[in-house]
């Protein structure tokens, strides 16, 4: 399960899972979590205080790539994975799902929303990624969302 990440449960952390680690959770309220690539490995750090100036001039005026609202546990999930042969995070977020079924039911399209994100252009190509995602819940208005932004990692 390397390359694993998981937002968990109450939508407050991400955990990087890790067999040669022990629980990496992260929490991604106030400052958030960058995400990266170092060689083939996805890795993740919670954005220290200190970087809190340099992580908002660098989203500046930029739009999240992906929100997802924190309502309704019960009916959301939300998944983050690293494919490391191709480069990409997959995030892939499932809204308003009936929890009374039994059995398997598949899950309607309109249901799922998934971005892909190439964090280098090739696997073998240098050893960090030039880009960040920075993963962070914000609240607007009364709204909780977690938003991901793709920054330049200078």
């Amino acid at each position: 399960m390397r390359n694993s990440l998981l937002v968990t449960s109450d939508l407050n952390s991400v955990v990087l899972v890790d067999t040669l680690q022990d629980d990496q959770r992260m929490a991604i309220g106030k400052s958030g979590v960058l995400l990266s690539v170092l060689g083939t490995e996805i890795c993740a750090s919670e954005v220290p205080s200190s970087l809190n100036a340099f992580v908002n001039t660098a989203i500046g005026g930029k739009k999240s790539f992906y929100e997802f609202e924190v309502a309704d546990l019960a009916k959301n999930q939300l998944c983050i994975t690293y494919n490391d042969v191709s480069n990409t995070v997959f995030i892939i977020g499932i809204t308003d799902i009936g929890v009374g079924f039994a059995g398997p039911v598949e899950v309607p399209q309109s249901k799922v929303k998934t971005f892909s994100v190439r964090m280098k252009a090739n696997a073998n190509t240098g050893m960090t990624s030039p880009n960040v995602i920075l993963v962070r819940l914000e609240t607007i208005g009364l709204k909780r969302l977690i938003r991901f932004y793709y920054l330049p990692a200078v």
